[in-house]
């Protein structure tokens, strides 16, 4: 009779993750999701986030952009450090959402793995 494999115990999860449009958040204080989904009016508002100083930026994700239930959820964290890494990330992710990095111009790492095979063509292409 064989037996069955136990199945291995899954490790941690990870800080951060998206699971459809919400950002999941691994806390001591537990798991908060940040709804991702944010109105058009708000996304301009987003957009015009380059133009602050960094320090304000905190702020204004939670006084402009969150929704309210998320707003309460950071305000009433006790870890502030972690409550600051979770609004960077939620900035993060929103702007992947968009297409865009708060105005940084660099392209982003992911954005930028499908295209490997574009070298090879070109030193092909001077090597004839």
């Amino acid at each position: 009779m064989a037996s069955a494999k136990p199945k291995p115990e899954p490790g941690p999860k990870p800080d951060f993750f998206v699971v459809e449009d919400h950002l999941k958040c691994q806390t001591s204080e537990g798991e908060i999701s940040l709804d991702l989904r944010i109105p058009i009016e708000r996304l301009e508002l987003f957009m015009d986030m380059d133009e602050l100083d960094e320090k304000q930026i905190p702020k204004y994700l939670r006084e402009q952009i969150l929704w309210p239930e998320d707003r309460d959820k950071i305000v009433n964290m006790r870890d502030g450090a972690k409550a600051f890494a979770m609004l960077m990330r939620f900035a993060e992710e929103v702007g992947n959402r968009m297409g865009a990095s708060l105005g940084e111009s660099s392209p982003s790492t992911s954005s930028s793995e499908g295209t490997g095979g574009q070298s090879d063509s070109t030193s092909d292409a001077t090597s004839d």
